[in-house]
């Protein structure tokens, strides 16, 4: 919970600076291009770090392949739940409720409506004085299309992590792999604080997450139901039980605590916890930027888990927007949180 506490207050001090900044009127056309390079460097360094781990390495044709189905059922019924759900609570797509989407519309047509009565009003006058007209701007030409930005960032984090693997295999020494947990935690941090910048320079947070509400709330519960009804799936057609299942999903990617609780319900159910982690946490890593895209934003956060708030965030914030990316913190830190008190119910069923 140390950690938690870090990472929330990194982020906010992020989020003040950004605010101030905004007052400002301070432009930060560099800050997208550096958050892309620094999750290269966090995504590499993860890598090495699977890459140096034998017991992952040899695990991976046995309790590996179980553990890899397991995570593709929590995976797609998680998905598919959240889905459900977000659309039943009147959100689109883009983590914004429809309500307010057409409150907005609706103020951005009565918006033209004026400013085209201004703009009829002034050709009047330039045909009466007989002065030019000014020419608008290309709507079309405000915003590029961000349609390839996402699988760009998909295939740059596959590349980097297929890359950090092979170097902490074979290449990189073990006193370099000794001192990634340490550098994962200050690149992380200073993606926290680029992310605070990004959502303080955004100035919409206060009324998304007051339009939001509760439903936002209601998600990180809706991900601990979605994980007990893919234990029910993955016991019908995977070598685990009931209990098997809800042991294993309820570490929700916290790697380095529920194996270790689960070490004395089950030796092979804790190695099986392990890998399923491992693999949320990469996978989810892998399957954010196309989900958020063919999907929907808040769907994109349910794939990580507890790592929604951390490891994870720099690259749902990059494949969404600031909003959404507040919404994943809240989601990582209620599972994380979630975590012992599931897996010691779980083990004592």
């Amino acid at each position: 919970m140390g950690y938690l506490a870090m990472y929330l207050a990194i982020t906010v001090a992020g989020y003040f600076i950004g605010k101030q900044l905004k007052k400002k009127d301070i432009p930060l056309p560099w800050l997208s291009h550096v958050q892309t390079a620094v999750i290269m460097i966090l995504v590499f360094f993860m890598g090495s770090r699977i890459g140096a781990n034998e017991e992952i390495i040899r695990s991976l044709d046995t309790i590996g392949l179980v553990a890899f189905a397991y995570t593709l059922i929590i995976f797609a019924v998680t998905t598919a739940i959240f889905s459900l759900c977000r659309r039943l609570m009147g959100f689109d797509r883009y983590g914004v409720r429809r309500a307010d989407r057409k409150k907005k519309g609706r103020e951005q047509a009565a918006e033209q409506s004026t400013e085209q009565s201004i703009e009829q009003s002034a050709e009047q006058g330039a045909e009466q004085t007989g002065e030019a007209t000014p020419v608008s701007a290309d709507p079309s030409e405000e915003k590029p299309a961000e349609g390839n930005r996402v699988n760009g960032l998909t295939i740059l984090i596959v590349i980097c992590m297929a890359i950090g693997v092979v170097c902490g295999w074979k290449i990189l020494p073990d006193a370099f792999i000794a001192h990634t947990g340490t550098l994962l935690t200050v690149t992380l941090c200073v993606l926290l604080v680029l992310i605070g910048i990004d959502i303080g320079t955004s100035g919409s947070l206060g009324q998304n997450f007051r339009s939001a509400g509760w439903r936002i709330l209601a998600f990180p519960f809706i991900n601990m139901g979605a994980m007990a009804v893919s234990s029910f799936i993955a016991a019908l057609v995977l070598p685990l039980s009931v209990q098997d299942g809800l042991c294993i999903g309820s570490g929700f990617a916290w790697y380095s605590l529920a194996p270790v609780m689960l070490a004395e319900y089950s030796t092979r159910v804790s190695a099986i916890s392990f890998m399923h982690n491992i693999f949320r946490e990469v996978l989810g890593i892998i399957l954010i930027p196309t989900v958020a895209k063919r999907v929907g934003y808040i769907e994109c956060y349910c794939l990580p888990g507890s790592t929604s708030m951390d490891v994870c965030l720099p690259v749902i914030e990059r494949s969404t927007s600031a909003e959404v990316a507040v919404y994943s913190f809240i989601n990582g830190a209620i599972l994380s949180a979630s975590v012992p008190v599931l897996v010691s119910l779980f083990m004592s069923l």
